[in-house]
C-alpha cells in the first residue's frame, strides 16, 4: 500500500466506510480464460470500501499523480474489450464483470458479504488533468461509480483538520497545514 492509498483510507473511514487495501481477487482458470489471460497474476484492487448505509463494496482505482499532469479523462471514459493500461477495472467491462463476480463469490462465502450486498466500482485522484474533475464527476456520476478527485480530498481534509486530535499521521498533518 502506498501513502496515498493510506490516506485516502482514513478519509473514507471517516466517511463511515469500512476500508480493506490491497485486495487480491482470486481468478481461476474459468476466469482468467475468460478475460483473455491465461496466465494473468491474481489482480489486485487498490481499496474495497464498504458503505454500510448503502450495503455497497465500491472497487476503487486510488491515483495520486500529485507531480504528474494527472489523471486524464479520455484514458478513464475509453471503453476497451480487452483490459490494458491503469484504470482496467473502470474501461473493460468483461474484466470488471468477471472480477466483480468473482470477488462477490469469493467473499459472499467466506461470510464478509451478505447475499444483498451490491458492487460499485470508482476512482480517487489526487491530480486531474487540464482541470477536467468536473467532467469526471460527471461521467462518474452517469455511472453510478464513486469519485473523489482534488476537490473532495482536499475538503475532506480540512473537515478533518477541524475535528479534535487524534494521535495519527494524517489528521495531525492535515492540522499543520491548514493552519499555515
Amino acid at each position: 500500500m502506498d501513502a496515498f492509498e493510506e490516506i485516502i483510507g482514513h478519509l473514507l473511514r471517516e466517511d463511515n466506510f469500512w476500508v480493506q487495501h490491497s485486495v487480491k481477487i482470486n481468478l481461476n482458470r474459468q476466469d482468467r480464460h475468460a478475460i483473455n489471460k491465461p496466465s494473468s497474476p491474481r489482480p489486485e484492487i487498490d481499496i474495497a470500501a464498504f458503505s454500510p448505509s448503502t450495503d455497497t463494496i465500491y472497487l476503487l482505482e486510488v491515483k495520486s499523480f500529485l507531480d504528474s499532469p494527472g489523471v486524464v479523462l479520455e484514458d478513464v471514459i475509453i471503453q476497451q474489450e480487452h483490459q490494458t493500461g491503469r484504470y482496467k477495472l473502470l474501461t473493460a467491462e468483461n474484466y470488471r464483470n468477471v472480477l466483480k463476480e468473482r470477488f462477490l463469490a469469493d467473499w459472499r462465502a467466506t461470510g464478509h458479504l451478505k447475499p444483498s450486498t451490491k458492487i460499485s466500482f470508482g476512482l480517487v485522484a489526487g491530480n486531474v488533468y487540464r482541470n477536467r474533475e468536473q467532467e469526471m464527476q460527471e461521467y462518474f456520476r452517469r455511472k453510478n461509480w464513486l469519485f473523489w478527485g482534488p476537490t473532495d480530498i482536499r475538503n475532506k481534509l480540512y473537515r478533518l483538520a477541524e475535528k479534535g486530535y487524534e494521535n495519527n499521521a494524517v489528521t495531525i498533518v492535515a492540522k499543520i497545514l491548514t493552519r499555515v
